[in-house]
This record gives C-alpha cells, sequence and structure tokens, in this order.
C-alpha cells in the first residue's frame, strides 16, 4: 500500500477496522477528566455567588459639599476689584520733567444687597487718589512724597422695585454713555444726588435712559461723608439715551447743564472684529452750547492682534479746561496703547500720550505709563467666591 502525500500510514489494524465496523463501538471515550474541570468549575462558581451575596453593597456617592461662601455671594456682589502699579512720566514744553514716579491704586466696587435678588441695595466705590480727577497714591519712588489715600467716594442707595426701572440716590458715578473720560468727565469724578435709570428699550427704543439731579464739585474732597450734606443742592443735570442698533453699532447722546454751561455729547462706537485693520473704532465728542460755545472729540481704533497683543491709537482734541481725564488737558493730542494679557488675572499695558503744535507752558506735552494691573475680582470668580 501506498503512503499518502501528508504521511498518514495505514497499518492492518486500520484496515481490519474498517472492515469490521461494530469495533467502533468498542473504543468509549474517557469522559472522567472533563467531568472532573466541571465539578471544580460549579464550585467555584458557587463560591462566587455565595461571596457576593455576603458583600456590603457599594457606598452611594456623597452629596456635594456646599460652597461656603455662597452666604457671601448672597449679601455682597462685585462689580470690581483690582490692584495697579504703574510707571509715569510726565514733560511740558519746556522739557521739563513734571513727574517721574512709581503710583499704585485699588479699586473696589460692588454693593451689599438685601434681598436674594437684589432689587435694593447699598452701593459702594473704594478708590486711592485723594482729588476729583485722581485716582492712583505715590509709593515715593521717584518724584511725590509717598500716600496712603483709600477713599470711598462712592455710597449710594439703590432700588430696583420693578424690571426696567432703577433708582440711585447717594454718591454717585458718572453716567459717560458711549463717551469715555476723554470727551466726558473722569472716571475717578463722583457726584452727590439722585438718578433714574429706564431700560425699556421695547417701548422707548432706547435701552437706557438716564436722568441725573446732583451737585458737582468739591473737587479735593472725595470722602462721600464730607459731601453728603450735598444732598440737597444741585447744579448738575444730565439727560442721556443709549441705543444698540445692531452687533456692530451703538451710539448714547447726552444734554449735560453744569453750573451754568449747557453741553451736548455724542459717541459712536463700531465693532468690526472681520475688519483686517481694526476691531472696533470710536468717534466721539462734545459740543458746548453756552455761555462760551467750544468744540472737542476723540477717535479710537482698536485692534486685537492675537489673545497675548492688543493694540490701539487715537487722536483728542481738547478745546478748554474741563474735568475731564486729567491725561487729556486742553490741546491737540495722538496716543497709542498696548495692552498684554498675560493670565486672566495679570496685565501689562504701556501707554503714550504726545501734544502737537503749541501747547502751553505749564501743561504736559508728553507722557509715558507703563501700568501692571491684577485682577483680584477675574481670582474670586475661579474659586467661586464671587
Amino acid at each position: 500500500m501506498t503512503v499518502p502525500k501528508h504521511g498518514f500510514r495505514c497499518t492492518k489494524s486500520h484496515v481490519s477496522l474498517l472492515q469490521n465496523p461494530r469495533t467502533l463501538g468498542a473504543a468509549k471515550p474517557d469522559l472522567r477528566p472533563l467531568s472532573r474541570i466541571l465539578l471544580i468549575a460549579a464550585i467555584a462558581l458557587s463560591g462566587a455567588f455565595i461571596c457576593a451575596a455576603q458583600s456590603p453593597p457599594p457606598p452611594t456617592p456623597a452629596p456635594p459639599r456646599p460652597n461656603p461662601f455662597s452666604s457671601f455671594r448672597r449679601f455682597v456682589e462685585l462689580d470690581a476689584l483690582s490692584v495697579s502699579t504703574r510707571y509715569r512720566y510726565i514733560g511740558d514744553s519746556n522739557r521739563a520733567i513734571a513727574a517721574n514716579q512709581d503710583q499704585y491704586q485699588i479699586i473696589a466696587r460692588g454693593r451689599f444687597k438685601f434681598d436674594k435678588s437684589g432689587r435694593y441695595s447699598i452701593g459702594f466705590g473704594l478708590q486711592t487718589g485723594n482729588v476729583f480727577n485722581a485716582g492712583w497714591n505715590s509709593t515715593g519712588w521717584g518724584t511725590g512724597a509717598p500716600r496712603n489715600d483709600l477713599i470711598l467716594r462712592q455710597l449710594y442707595f439703590d432700588a430696583r422695585p420693578v424690571n426696567g426701572l432703577e433708582i440711585q440716590i447717594g454718591g454717585l458715578a458718572f453716567n459717560n454713555g458711549e463717551n469715555t473720560e476723554i470727551t466726558s468727565y473722569d472716571n475717578d469724578g463722583y457726584l452727590t444726588g439722585e438718578r433714574v435709570r429706564i431700560t425699556r428699550p421695547k417701548r422707548l427704543f432706547f435701552d437706557e435712559i438716564s436722568l441725573t439731579r446732583a451737585y458737582i464739585g468739591d473737587t479735593a474732597r472725595p470722602n462721600i461723608f464730607a459731601r453728603l450734606h450735598r444732598l440737597g443742592n444741585a447744579n448738575y443735570y444730565q439727560l442721556l439715551g443709549r441705543k444698540r442698533l445692531n452687533k456692530s453699532v451703538s451710539f448714547s447722546a447726552d444734554y449735560t447743564y453744569e453750573a451754568g454751561s449747557d453741553t451736548l455729547r455724542q459717541g459712536v462706537k463700531f465693532s468690526v472684529p472681520k475688519f483686517a485693520l481694526l476691531d472696533s473704532f470710536l468717534f466721539e465728542n462734545y459740543e458746548r452750547l453756552d455761555p462760551k460755545p467750544g468744540y472737542g472729540f476723540s477717535v479710537y481704533g482698536q485692534k486685537k492682534v492675537n489673545r497675548h497683543l492688543t493694540v490701539g491709537e487715537g487722536f483728542a482734541r481738547i478745546d478748554r479746561t474741563m474735568l475731564n481725564a486729567d491725561r487729556f488737558p486742553r490741546g491737540n493730542r495722538i496716543f497709542a496703547n498696548i495692552l498684554v494679557p498675560v493670565t486672566r488675572e495679570l496685565s501689562v499695558n504701556a501707554v503714550a500720550i504726545h501734544g502737537l503744535g503749541p501747547i502751553a507752558a505749564t501743561l504736559p506735552r508728553t507722557r509715558i505709563e507703563l501700568i501692571v494691573s491684577y485682577n483680584v475680582l477675574e481670582t474670586l470668580k475661579r474659586f467661586k467666591i464671587q
């Protein structure tokens, strides 16, 4: 017999087995090893079920821990809380140095709420600086003696009895609308009086209508407790309307009466983030009607280059001395700034302002500032304290 290619050899026993099929039943397989394996598996499985039945149930997850600052947020709501320092250089037209110093600033603004929804509250504004248009203290490095003024400039009762209506009484901040402190009042300034704000655009077109009756003055007494007696006096009236037309355009206009002078102000802001040169553009002006007519304006454009760099530049013309920003006295000036956000809280800002044409010898021509600011409020929000 030939041998198959796969190497199988057919023997006589194989031939006999094929010739007599009855012999196939004689060869019974041995199932004892398999039964032992099945028995062991059954014992192990039953043990596992017994252990699972006796083991305790998995622990339920612990309830979330309550925020320990929830009661603080219930009663205190902060609008701003920051600490800053700046190097400031000021040179006048005679190339004399008017200031070459380091300063610091602390700002805290917010309100104490009487009810959970905040319809009734006491607003406050705490800030450094000892005069109307100055919100910085000298550290003593460079020119100027060190100061430690930290003054409560704003303190007022705020009521919002119904939606769209707000009433304020006490020491207030200015409402400049879309105008900035260049053509309107200094951000560090203050009023003593009353204000009514209406925010019902569906009925009155304007997003905001504001009417203020107050006393302006006491420029060397920023402390509100030294000015509360002015609540019965009034030499300042303002009617302001503000409107956002769409996502790209917003404007405001106001009439202001200040101690015998009538002034109109307007500001228009364009937001054009897809434009290659600018992300936003602001035009603002004022027109003094009487007793001595005058006009001034400012234009400013800003571009966010990337998330780490924002640049801006502009031009301002101020025709006379006002209670606007002390950085922009009378004259024509170009200005530029560079903002570098280092983190969510920390930022660096460089500002340069230079006067063009004739500038009075007593007024600054060149001003350079380098400001480092830390936004404490952002840290409080990150840790859910605010």
